[in-house]
């Protein structure tokens, strides 16, 4: 199968190539007299509609021009234009080497021209990261159009050093992805994730997307929790003319698309993403004294309201789909300039994972088999998203941003779980059908306005809502005696009234947040001896409000009825839900830990400057203090014993940045910064959930401390030409009370808790070229690669039975992205790779807690687009070539080495996505 992918992905790749004959005009043109260089002249090919302009060394190319003989005009404002005859030879790049403009005599008029700053192209994310005083990266709405990429998760694949984890959250440098603070057009995002400090980048749709940058080193004007990178994310606000786009595209999973699955049944909004309320507790259902009360007929009633436990039937997988439209307007309010983008996407997507198996091991070096099983899923995700934005010029000098976004996400899951209990000598075979949506919503208005003696205010205020919703996640578990094979398997249910959340009961979840944000920015050049020094002052506020809470109810078997070896279907209709003999009940399982609230309140000012201290030497130097204030309110399992959080703590960040320009195509930088990680609410809360596609439960440490980190990076970049790059950089980060995910033993099983390991350090050196090949292919192919090599340790003699000298949890020893890409106005094609080094997925101890690590991955992706006409585009792709399998291994002699003697923890692989779709504008 392999082999068959790369054939035709060659084949398509050749044959287009060959297809474009035509020839180029290239050159460079400068000053007659001084021989400067000169950037921003006009180049156009008269009588056709071809046209550039010079670069920043002055260099221009005019390609995909079909062979004859042209006349080329040169203009640059105050220079007399001039006019020159070319021909062009198919096949052949026509050097005109250098072009000379004369200045102009005559005495020019003034023109007032109001244009708008391009921020979407690849040479302007270049440009816009070479010029900050930060250490940034960066990747435009131009190179993202250039391939298959559906949200931005997949786009944040692309930006040097960066890699993605379960395909929704970044991890910068190699680092936990809980390191990083994610900006949504200047506003913080809320942490999708119940569990974990993480947004998910698949919330956002590529297309809506104007330009990513990363900030990889601290400033002032920046958050001070980071220790990855600042993350913002730009959506796309003023545009030049009126369109209309539609696009469409459909996709082939191997392994999955046209397959049978078990599928459970739904709502009737399930395709939207929404529960049409089929899954809610039932309206005006029971408290807990009256479920799990004497007057059982009275609370049967209430539980016989539910919908079925089990109704599931096999359904045929169809091909994924995916669907946008993008409108953009430019219209006017009386006087006022005022523009819109909005775009609606839309998607489905089916995955049968493959090969999914699970191992868990104990005994003498964890060598004997205790657990496995194989699991066969039926995932459904479904995304439905909607963005409008508005820019209004008031004038020239003046601006006003309003923009929205919604998001909506669910995920359908239908597990079937059938496996060996070798301790007990038992055979099981469990079910799960879980339903989860998302919900967020985003609304920010923001200014901006150039004043007088150069000097700018921006200020932004903004909303957030995040709701996440996961309403009856049913779980069902039967087991028989091992190799019984003609025996059938028998519903596990207490007999007593002591409901299990992992045999047969029924989950709700709500968790709902609020972010009101407020930034306020003034930047002003203020001249001091000769030297022109850019200030910057500004404050920031933040509120975050966060509700969670969880019900669940289990089933028992009150009187060892024998109904527990009847089918699921029959066991659980509600007519077997009675106080009669035989009968089955219901009772409230909801702990005192399934619920709390948390506030966190976040204030920070901060000054900058930026000192010329010569021609060549920049240094930002800046303060940042914050005052932060987190707090929680629950109750522990059992005792109910109250847990308040209330940290509040006071963080100055002082950060440095130099800039030594040897010439203008080469900078030294260095930098200094001092950040925090602080503890998620989840993260502090007591609730622990049971994660049945780990069979692991997860909680929270209130005793969580924020994390301090000390960041020194040093950086050589060099600037070729224009929208090239090549970087060289090493960096240090040394991290007091670092969070980490570690194992402990919870019963029979294994829980998953946070700590705080005494320190670590983290040492790395990473390379970045973009760059395009000369001399091959007329010059069309660049070439964007970047690697990582990273050392880290940890002191975690502070918790009990920890291993010495292992890894910071989270954190990849290298990483490697590799990009290829051919532009022709004919087609465009890319192939991409990317590999991440084996990284802790959880830390373990020597108190039989292994270590698991998630294991290295090669992923390669090719995309190909041809446009037909100025409307129509093409695009077909080819997502992880290989399929290499998601594998997490233990470290079962807590060697910290990986090896023959180590065993399988966890294993599954997605398939191959195969997808083609087409885009038109009107």
């Amino acid at each position: 199968m392999h082999r068959r992918f790369i054939f035709i992905a060659t084949s398509l790749l050749f044959s287009l190539i060959t297809f474009a004959q035509t020839g180029s005009i290239q050159g460079t043109v400068s000053d007659a007299l001084s021989h400067e260089r000169l950037m921003g002249a006009i180049i156009s090919l008269d009588g056709t509609n071809k046209g550039t302009s010079t670069d920043f060394d002055g260099n221009f190319i005019l390609e995909n021009i079909v062979a004859g003989t042209y006349t080329l005009s040169i203009s640059y404002v105050s220079y007399t234009s001039k006019k020159i005859p070319v021909k062009v030879v198919e096949n052949t790049a026509t050097d005109l080497v250098n072009i000379s403009l004369s200045e102009a005599t005559e005495v020019l008029q003034e023109v007032v021209v109001r244009a708008t700053k391009k921020t979407s192209t690849e040479t302007a994310i270049v440009l816009e990261t070479k010029k900050m005083n930060p250490i940034a990266v960066g990747v435009s709405a131009q190179q993202i159009a250039k391939t298959l990429d559906r949200d931005a998760s997949q786009v944040m694949r692309r930006v040097p050093g960066i890699s993605i984890m379960d395909d929704r959250f970044v991890m910068i440098r190699g680092l936990n992805e809980r390191y990083n603070t994610v900006l949504l057009n200047d506003v913080i995002t809320p942490s999708t994730e119940v569990d974990a400090r993480a947004f998910s980048f698949d919330l956002l749709p590529a297309n809506a997307i104007d330009r990513i940058v990363v900030y990889k080193t601290a400033s002032a004007e920046n958050a001070g929790e980071m220790a990855g990178g600042v993350i913002k994310i730009y959506t796309k606000s003023r545009i030049d003319e009126n369109t209309t786009t539609f696009g469409f595209s459909t996709a082939y999973r191997t392994g999955t698309t046209n397959l049978q699955a078990l599928q459970y049944a739904g709502g009737k909004l399930d395709m939207l993403g929404f529960d049409d309320g089929t899954r809610a507790l039932p309206q005006n259902f029971g408290n807990r004294a009256i479920l799990n009360g004497n007057n059982r007929v009275a609370a049967n009633e209430q539980f016989r309201r539910f919908l079925p436990m089990y109704n599931v039937s096999n359904q045929t997988i169809m091909p994924d789909l995916r669907a946008n439209l993008g409108l953009s307007r430019i219209f006017n309010i009386g006087a006022l300039d005022v523009s819109n983008i909005t775009n609606v996407n839309y998607s489905m997507s089916n995955l049968l994972p493959q090969n999914a198996t699970q191992e868990r091991y104990e005994g003498i070096n964890n060598n004997e088999l205790a657990y496995q099983w194989r699991d066969a899923a039926s995932v459904q995700q479904v995304r439905l998203s909607a963005m409008s934005n508005f820019n209004i010029l008031l004038s020239e000098k003046s601006k006003i941003e309003f923009r929205n976004l919604f998001y909506q996400a669910a995920t359908n899951e239908t597990l079937m779980r059938e496996g060996t209990n070798e301790n007990e000598q038992i055979d099981f075979r469990n079910y799960a059908f879980r339903y989860e949506t998302r919900s967020i919503y985003s609304t920010q208005l923001s200014g901006t306005h150039d004043m007088q003696q150069q000097a700018k205010l921006t200020w932004n205020v903004g909303y957030g809502f995040t709701n996440r919703y996961e309403p009856d996640y049913r779980r069902i578990a039967t087991s028989r005696i091992s190799g019984k094979t003609d025996e059938q398997y028998k519903i596990d249910v207490p007999p007593v009234a002591n409901p299990s959340l992992t045999q047969a009961a029924r989950f709700w979840s709500a968790l709902n947040e609020h972010i009101a944000t407020a930034a306020l920015n003034y930047e002003k050049d203020i001249t001091i001896r000769g030297m022109v020094v850019k200030t910057q002052v500004g404050a920031f506020e933040e509120v975050k409000i966060r509700d969670f809470n969880a019900r669940w109810f289990g089933y028992i078997n009150p009187n060892n009825s024998e109904r527990i070896y009847q089918l699921p279907e029959i066991f659980f209709d509600e007519q077997n839900i009675t106080t009669n003999a035989g009968g089955i009940s219901l009772l409230e399982g909801t702990n005192y830990d399934d619920h709390y609230t948390a506030q966190n309140s976040l204030s920070a000012a901060y000054m900058s400057a930026v000192i010329p201290f010569t021609s060549r030497i920049s240094t930002q130097i800046g303060l940042r203090g914050e005052f932060n204030r987190q707090q929680l309110q629950s109750r522990l399992r059992g005792s109910g014993t109250s847990v308040t959080v209330n940290n509040p703590i006071i963080s100055p960040f002082p950060s440095l940045n130099v800039t030594y320009k040897i010439n203008k195509m080469q900078q030294l930088r260095f930098a200094y910064g001092m950040t925090v990680n602080r503890p998620e609410f989840r993260e502090i809360a007591p609730f622990s959930y049971y994660d049945f596609n780990l069979n692991i439960s997860k909680s929270g440490n209130p005793d969580l401390k924020t994390a301090s980190i000390h960041n020194i990076d040093a950086r050589y970049e060099i600037y070729p030409s224009d929208g090239e790059l090549i970087t060289v950089a090493a960096f240090y980060k040394y991290f007091i009370n670092p969070i980490e995910i570690s194992g402990r033993a919870a019963g029979s099983g294994t829980a998953f808790f946070y700590a705080n390991p005494n320190s670590a350090k983290s040492v790395g050196f990473e390379i970045e070229v973009r760059k395009n090949i000369k001399g091959f292919l007329q010059n069309r192919l660049t070439i964007v690669a970047n690697g990582s090599l990273i050392y880290s340790r940890v002191d975690a003699s502070n918790l009990a039975g920890q291993i010495a000298n292992r890894p910071l949890q989270g954190q990849s020893p290298y990483l490697v992205n590799l990009g290829l890409y051919y532009n022709h106005d004919l087609f465009q094609a890319n192939i991409l790779y990317n590999v991440i080094g084996k990284r802790i997925f959880v830390a373990g101890d020597l108190l039989g807690n292994q270590t698991i690590y998630e294991m290295p991955r090669n992923v390669i992706d090719i995309n190909i687009s041809k446009p037909v006409g100025q409307k129509l585009e093409f695009k077909l792709g080819i997502s992880d070539l290989f399929n290499q399998a998601n594998r997490f291994t233990a470290d079962s002699n807590n060697d910290a080495k990986i090896d023959g003697n180590d065993k399988n923890w966890r294993s599954f692989s997605r398939g191959s996505l195969i997808s083609l779709g087409a885009t038109y504008k009107l």
